[in-house]
């Protein structure tokens, strides 16, 4: 009888867990028309009929979101960075919650980006040997009309000091950095010194080039769509460690 009655409760309590993730999961895709799957879901100590549950969104990227749920799965509320509570508990499951989030979500954009990055060619960047022995290697995405990736080739020599850099020229920012990218892969070449590759980058990065009116950015727009069509890589200068 304590069995028949054991086996009753483990089913009624799965049972509840079934219809409180397909409720959030109709409610949110309803809402957004965006496929999710509940990740897990934890009950708030002092916050009664309040849980806080991971979600996420189905659709290779694998972002997960943080939020509050009414226990019957029937009501969504947004988790911002304005919550007060008179509950430390409460307040350490939601920190420790997101905290996990983000730091899931971080890891999977690193991940996703370096498997677009680690697709590309050798003929899509521009490579700079470090002296060195047996350096790791950055690849920087970056646009020549981009104020901070200006910024960033002021410290291209410190990095060769202890890293290979991969430049991959983009053009994210208008027909004019298509032209001025398309303008630098076809004029730095791989047999040139690493002194005058960094003279042809630098040149062509200063806001006083300008960019021949007719040339073929074909290459270089093929490459800006491979790495940023996705949303993983959003804006330059990007750099990642290989």
């Amino acid at each position: 009888m304590k069995k028949m009655l054991l086996i009753t409760a483990v089913l009624s309590s799965s049972l509840f867990a079934a219809s409180f993730e397909d409720n959030i999961k109709d409610l949110i895709e309803k809402q957004t028309n965006a496929k999710v799957n509940v990740v897990n879901s934890v009950d708030l100590k002092d916050s009664k009929n309040l849980k806080m549950v991971i979600v996420e969104i189905a659709d290779g990227t694998a972002q997960r979101i943080p939020m509050f749920a009414t226990s019957d799965g029937n009501t969504v509320i947004g988790l911002s960075n304005i919550f007060f509570t008179a509950s430390k508990t409460d307040e350490n499951i939601v920190s420790k919650a997101a905290d996990e989030a983000m730091a899931y979500n971080e890891s999977g954009q690193k991940e996703a980006a370096g498997k677009l990055i680690n697709a590309l060619s050798p003929e899509q960047y521009i490579t700079l040997k470090s002296s060195t022995k047996n350096p790791k290697t950055y690849f920087i995405i970056a646009d020549p009309n981009c104020g901070y990736c200006r910024e960033e080739l002021r410290h291209i020599e410190d990095r060769l000091k202890t890293h290979n850099v991969n430049m991959v020229i983009v053009g994210i920012l208008g027909e004019d950095s298509q032209k001025k990218a398309a303008y630098l892969v076809n004029n730095v070449k791989s047999n040139m010194s690493e002194k005058d590759k960094i003279k042809g980058i630098k040149e062509v990065f200063s806001s006083n080039f300008k960019a021949p009116a007719k040339i073929d950015t074909s290459k270089v727009n093929a490459t800006t769509e491979s790495l940023f069509k996705t949303g993983v890589i959003r804006g330059v200068p990007y750099i990642y460690e290989k």
